[in-house]
This record gives structure tokens, sequence and C-alpha cells, in this order.
């Protein structure tokens, strides 16, 4: 059940059983439900692509995945033998690849608010806005480890250079970088966005950290090394590397949404910012047809929260937060966090929205976006089943028996600051106490993360220095 009281006397108990109130607060479940699916899948990034595994409470503390690879084709040409000679025959057998990874946990508050009595003001000023913002941010951090993943986990990255980009292992990367794959042993020794080597190892620096950054940004010894401006032409070479080189599937269905949009199927997605995608307008290969149109229909539409079509093989789908980094100069190749706080208000990072012309170890010019295809990974998924909710009508038995991942609670059950009355010498010094008058009550969640990977090649990274204009 998403609202507790602890002691029947308080005001929020009272509330609920009032006649006038209890009503609408006694609805208060599915209010809070209705708004978490209708504000989950907004968020959403990722996990509609990789969150093909359900959690289930009990489900043990190790996630296994039992991958089956087919047979190889082996031989181009084909001659059997004639029906007067006995026939050879093949034999095929089906391979399997085993991955298993250490579940993890994390947990959410919102700071405590005032329970008011008048229902529609204490939904409107109160409810409304925290339970909006918690959920943005569980999805937020769910769309971050699935990316993290997505990061450390592929074994190269196409490093693009205004169409003759290439990929990280076909370059000779100064300083020990190299590009590679990490384990997730390696991932949560990284702490706070930092893989240095000072803070975890060389090998993580090197292969995907912040050694690695530094050696393909501007500022990097080797010219030939530096990302340079994404266009039409890395993305189809990348599509190649895919389609081509690692023979990577297409989608044809996603995960937690209620119907697969058409967008997706049989097509690669490319995950970027909203800011590389407009930069394509300007690219000096963009089919035209009376005007910029960037769409290989020659149209460009947002439908199911993709964008666009390329090549009649890519999809796009916004990361509202991507990957960034800065350059190389004495120090840097560091990621940059996208908000700050200034002045009691939440404002973009002047450092994270900035682009340098000049090799900057401070401002993010650089940027990471992901081309990705189907089976790279599987995570666990996180939110309510979108599905379950898609009719008119849920009873509350079946709601009340529901238990999801990343289930946001209203709960009363916690300690609050109180003048002291035990003594009354202390001048009435604070202390704390428990909310029994239920006059508080805030928000708390908490998300089971795991992932393997199906086929990690299947997700390319795409690094690129930044542009508004071409």
């Amino acid at each position: 059940m998403a609202v507790t009281a602890v002691d029947p006397s308080s005001s929020f108990a009272q509330a609920m059983a009032t006649t006038v109130n209890s009503n609408n607060f006694n609805k208060l479940d599915f209010y809070l439900v209705k708004n978490e699916v209708a504000l989950f899948p907004k968020w959403n990034v990722y996990d509609s692509m990789y969150g093909s595994i359900k959690w289930e409470p009990n489900m043990g503390d190790t996630l296994q995945g039992l991958t089956p690879t087919p047979s190889p084709v082996s031989r181009s040409t084909f001659a059997p033998n004639v029906l007067a000679d006995a026939p050879l025959k093949d034999i095929y057998k089906i391979g399997e690849r085993n991955e298993s990874a250490k579940l993890s946990y994390h947990r959410y508050e919102s700071t405590r608010f005032r329970f008011l009595n008048s229902f529609e003001a204490f939904w409107r000023d109160q409810l409304s806005y925290a339970h909006a913002d918690i959920v943005r941010q569980i999805q937020n951090a769910n769309n971050q480890f699935v990316r993290t993943l997505m990061y450390y986990q592929t074994p190269d990255v196409y490093i693009a250079q205004g169409g003759s980009g290439d990929l990280a292992s076909g370059l000779t990367l100064d300083s020990s970088a190299s590009v590679g794959a990490l384990t997730q042993t390696q991932i949560r020794t990284i702490d706070g966005d930092d893989d240095s080597t000072g803070s975890t190892s060389a090998a993580i620096s090197n292969a995907k950290g912040q050694n690695f950054r530094r050696q393909i940004s501007l500022g990097a010894s080797t010219s030939g090394n530096r990302a340079g401006a994404l266009t039409l032409k890395d993305l189809y070479k990348a599509m190649l590397v895919l389609q081509e080189d690692v023979q990577a599937p297409t989608f044809d269905r996603q995960f937690g949404v209620p119907k697969t949009s058409e967008m997706i199927k049989g097509k690669y997605v490319l995950v970027c910012s909203t800011e590389a995608w407009a930069s394509l307008l300007w690219d000096d290969d963009l089919k035209k047809s009376g005007g910029h149109e960037l769409a290989s229909t020659g149209k460009d539409y947002i439908k199911d929260g993709f964008a666009g079509d390329l090549f009649g093989k890519i999809t796009v789908k916004y990361d509202p937060y991507p990957l960034r980094f800065t350059d190389f100069a004495t120090t840097g190749g560091d990621f940059v966090a996208p908000q700050t706080v200034s002045g009691n208000k939440v404002v973009p990072n002047p450092n994270y929205t900035k682009i340098s012309a000049t090799a900057n170890k401070d401002i993010a010019s650089n940027e990471v976006a992901f081309l990705c295809g189907a089976d790279a990974f599987k995570t666990i998924s996180v939110g309510p089943p979108p599905r379950e909710f898609a009719g008119k009508n849920i009873s509350k038995k079946k709601l009340y028996g529901m238990n999801w991942n990343g289930q946001i609670d209203l709960t009363d059950q916690f300690l609050v600051p109180t003048a002291s009355t035990t003594d009354t010498a202390d001048s009435g010094a604070e202390g704390y106490d428990l909310n029994v008058y239920g006059d508080f009550l805030k928000f708390i969640s908490q998300t089971i993360h795991g992932g393997i990977p199906g086929d990690a090649r299947h997700c390319l990274p795409i690094v690129f220095r930044r542009r508004r204009t071409s």
C-alpha cells in the first residue's frame, strides 16, 4: 500500500477517516499511481530498449543470463555430392554464453513536507510537485545505470571526425590509452564520476576512463585521434559497423510500454542530445527537398518518443542529460554534471552547455551518443508496468496486490525535530521525536538495479565534438 500512517490519532489518519475527506484521501493511492504511470515514460530513455527482466521480490543477489549462440556459417560455396555417391552431412552445435552480475540497490527520499487537511491544497501545494520530482530522479538514475553499462562494458568506441571517423580500436592512442571493456566489479570502483588512475586504476582510466577520453579530445598529442563533429557520414559508417561487422540485430520490440512503437521496428536506435540531432540540419550531405529536412523520408517527426528516420535504418531517441566531458589541457577529460544550483535555483551547468573553440579542461565540449542494436544488454526494469494500467479501470484489490521496482510510498514513519518537554531547564532545546501527530510526510522509494550483456558489441558509443551549426 502506498500510504501509511503510524498512529490512528495522527492528523493524517484522522483525515483519512473523516467523512468529508475520506473519499479523496482514500483515493490517494490511485492519484499517486496514475501520476507515476504518466511520468515514468516521460523520463524513460534506455529502459524501454533493454529493460527486459522483471524484478521479483526475493530473486536473490545475483543476476544470471544464458544467451544461446548460433552455429557459424563456415563456408562460402556449396557443392553437395551427386546422388550416386554417399552424401556428406553437416552437424550443427548450438553454443551458449553465461553472464552473471551482482544486483545492487539504492534508496530515494523526498524532504519532509507538512500535511494539509484540505485535499485539494495538499495535492496542489505539496504532493504533486514532490512526487513528480522523485519520479524524475528515480528514472534518471536508472537511465544513468543502464548508460553506465553501455559506456564501460562495450568493447569499442566510434570516434566521429566530420565524416572520416573510425573505431578507437583502429587508432594508436597516446599515453598507454587503449579502448576496452570493463567488468562491473571495475565499474563499481568509480566514485562520483571520477574514473582517473588516481581514484580507480590505470586499467580503468586507459580503457574507457579519464586518460582514454583525454587521448581522443582536443588537446591530445596526436591530432588524428581527436574527436570531431558528428555528421551523417559518421552515423552511416557507425551503422555499417553494427550491420556488417557485428551483424547486430535491429529492434523489433520495446519493453515496459503498452505497445511497441512502429518507429523502432527494423531499425537501430541512436540515443543522443537534441543539440546533436539539430546540428545535423546543417550537414553538407543532408538530403534536401525544397529545404533542410532531416529524414530519409523527407520528414522530421516525433512519435512515441522517437524522432526522425535516417537511411531507413536509424531512428533517434533523445537523452535529456547526455554524457559530456572536457578537453585535455594539462588536465581534463572529466565528466561534467548537467545541472547546478545558483541563487537557490536549479539551473543548467554553464560548463555543461558551453562549447569551447580551444582545448579547455573545464568546459564539456565533447559528447557521447550511442548507436544501439537489439539485445546488447538485459537489465531489470524500473517503474510501474504500463500494460497493467493501459485499461480504463483497475481494481483497488489488484492495485494493492502489485509491487513494482521503484514503487514510491508516502509515509509518516520518521523522526521530526521537536522542542524538548522533558526538562524545563533546557529552555526548550530542540531534539527529535516520532512523528506521532502525523504533521509531516515524505516520499520514499527503493530500486533494485542489475544488468548483464546480451552481446555488448551490439551497442556502439559514438564520441564527437559538440557543435550548434556546421
